[in-house]
């Protein structure tokens, strides 16, 4: 046997078949301390969403096996109630581990007790993603120990300072993430994760920079669910942005009466994205009530379009109204959704949002999450008080 037959072989048996495309995967993690916990992965199959805790032990490792059609996110969960973090509405569960699902030999290997710090390589977007993996890691642990310091007891969870503090952090984080994947993003154009990181990046971008990074990204990836999240945003955002005349909601309130924001010309109009199972959504309505109050006589208008999760979504809408005291115009978007979708034809991508209408429907403003605290200076310089 000539020496590139030898070398041949010696590939062969160090790639363990990777000479032959596999239809099929197997996922095989080798963790300390997965002793008495259980494993599961979650992933997506086309719009089917796939939990497996099926999984084989070999000599020791855990074991998954399957098949999918295309390269898909996977979440890599350890079920183990010691790990995660109790709060007064229940708890919130250890950081997983991410890594995209392709049928290859795919090998995790890490500590069960911070699975979010274990390696993964296999596949050829696992093999790319893994040189800033360590440093993900690193800032998904700093959050996550910020999480378990925020909720060590009831006092230090709902302490104003505390939670201010926990958010300016967790925003710096944030940011750092942001600039470590876009920095992946330049390094690998071509590459799906580049794609799936870009899209997970909408909200914290401007329009012209995700633009700008989508244009560079490889078009055989412009297909995938992450690019079409990506020019949804793109669409929206320019058909929703500060100038632009706003979107006909083509809604109806509480009484069945349709809403229509050309009646209400003449007035400034906010349009408040929120939903009763959103904390940060529920907790700015009292503020947002006094705002209404002070203003309301001199043209300030309200019209709140909630999305509900779960199958009684008109009773939990009505049932959060009540009890949070709104009086101002209020639409179930879940309602009619099929017909018109106003959280996709605004881009609302993240909750509380809110847009601010002028006098002739034209947006003059939009906050995201705590962003809205600007809203707040906005209307004392349009209504000078």
């Amino acid at each position: 046997m000539n020496y590139k037959k030898i070398m041949s072989a010696v590939m062969l048996i160090a790639g363990g078949f990777s000479a032959t495309a596999q239809n099929s995967y197997t996922v095989k993690a080798t963790l300390k301390h997965a002793a008495d916990t259980k494993f599961l992965i979650a992933y997506m199959d086309g719009k089917n969403f796939v939990l497996d805790s099926n999984y084989t032990t070999e000599n020791g490792a855990i074991v998954f096996k399957g098949k999918v059609d295309r390269p898909v996110l996977c979440h890599f969960a350890v079920r183990n109630p010691a790990l995660s973090v109790q709060t007064n509405g229940g708890f919130i569960p250890a950081p997983g581990l991410q890594f995209f699902l392709t049928n290859d030999n795919i090998s995790i290997t890490g500590d069960a007790n911070a699975i979010y710090k274990a390696a993964v390589i296999g596949g050829k977007e696992n093999n790319e993603w893994s040189s800033i993996k360590a440093k993900e890691a690193a800032i998904t642990g700093k959050n996550w120990r910020n999480t378990q310091l925020t909720n060590k007891d009831t006092a230090t969870a709902n302490d104003p300072a505390v939670r201010a503090k926990t958010r300016k952090l967790r925003e710096e984080l944030g940011a750092q993430q942001d600039k470590l994947q876009m920095g992946f993003i330049k390094s690998y154009p071509q590459s799906l994760v580049s794609m799936y990181f870009l899209a997970n990046m909408i909200n914290s971008l401007s329009a012209t920079q995700l633009e700008t990074a989508y244009k560079k990204l490889d078009n055989k990836y412009k297909t995938s669910e992450y690019a079409k999240r990506i020019e949804d945003k793109l669409a929206s955002t320019k058909a929703t942005a500060v100038g632009q005349t706003a979107i006909a909601l083509n809604k109806v309130d509480l009484n069945g009466n349709a809403v229509n924001l050309q009646t209400l010309k003449g007035k400034y109009v906010l349009l408040d994205f929120w939903g009763s199972w959103c904390g940060p959504c529920r907790n700015s309505h009292p503020h947002l009530k006094e705002l209404y109050n002070i203003y309301k006589a001199a043209g300030f208008e309200i019209v709140g379009i909630a999305q509900e999760q779960g199958d009684d979504a008109s009773s939990t809408w009505k049932k959060a109204i009540t009890e949070d005291g709104l009086t101002w115009i209020q639409v179930l978007n879940n309602a009619g959704m099929e017909k018109f979708d106003a959280v996709k034809a605004y881009g609302v991508t993240a909750f509380p949002t809110k847009i601010l209408l002028d006098k002739e429907g034209k947006i003059i403003a939009r906050y995201v999450g705590q962003e809205a605290e600007g809203l707040t200076e906005k209307l004392a310089v349009i209504f000078k008080k």
